[in-house]
């Protein structure tokens, strides 16, 4: 069973990331030439079902306990989490999340307008880390239950997807942003704040 959670969840991230490419948003653009504005908020339901309906299987899996986090480890833990909900939240306050969620692109479409092109921010948590949201999934996969057989497998393949998916879509931003991503690149931190 843990081999089937492993590809159920790397079939999810490639799906997940297959629908933020160019090739995808080409074939939306060719396909759908008039409503290819809606992908992104097509994309945000469809993740999200999609997920949920990932996490709802895997919570019927039969699962073995490997480690629940004893004596002071829950502090650890706790700490991990709170770091995480830190992230998501100043990362909600620096990102636009009317574009992240497509709602400006639904918005422009009703009206029969273009799409807004998305803001290129580095203001808040953005300066100090270039993926706050990134960096609090990966503290929220390793903190968030006592780890058992089956949610080592998921959180694995996850951790590994936002990695490689970081990765992927950095590369993207060099293409879009040139040397105003690669400036800001240079100057910010990935995951983690530097000391100063």
């Amino acid at each position: 069973m843990l081999i089937e959670v492993g590809i159920a969840s790397g079939l999810w991230c490639f799906g997940h990331s297959l629908l933020v490419t160019h090739w995808w948003d080409g074939v939306l653009r060719r396909r759908l030439p008039r409503a290819h504005a809606l992908g992104r908020v097509g994309y945000v339901v469809f993740s999200t079902l999609t997920f949920l309906g990932l996490m709802a299987w895997i919570r019927t899996l039969p699962e073995h306990l490997l480690w629940d986090w004893p004596g002071g480890w829950v502090v650890l833990r706790g700490a991990g989490l709170a770091a995480a909900l830190v992230l998501f939240w100043l990362g909600g306050r620096a990102y636009d999340n009317r574009t992240f969620l497509g709602l400006s692109q639904l918005r422009a479409w009703l009206g029969g307008r273009p799409a807004p092109e998305p803001p290129f921010r580095q203001t808040g948590i953005l300066a100090r880390i270039r993926h706050p949201w990134y960096t609090g999934s990966i503290l929220l996969f390793l903190c968030c239950l006592p780890v058992t057989d089956v949610n080592a497998v998921w959180r694995g393949v996850f951790i590994v997807y936002i990695l490689i998916g970081t990765e992927l879509e950095e590369r993207k931003l060099l293409r879009e942003l040139g040397e105003q991503y690669a400036k800001y690149r240079r100057r910010v931190p990935r995951f983690l704040p530097r000391l100063r």
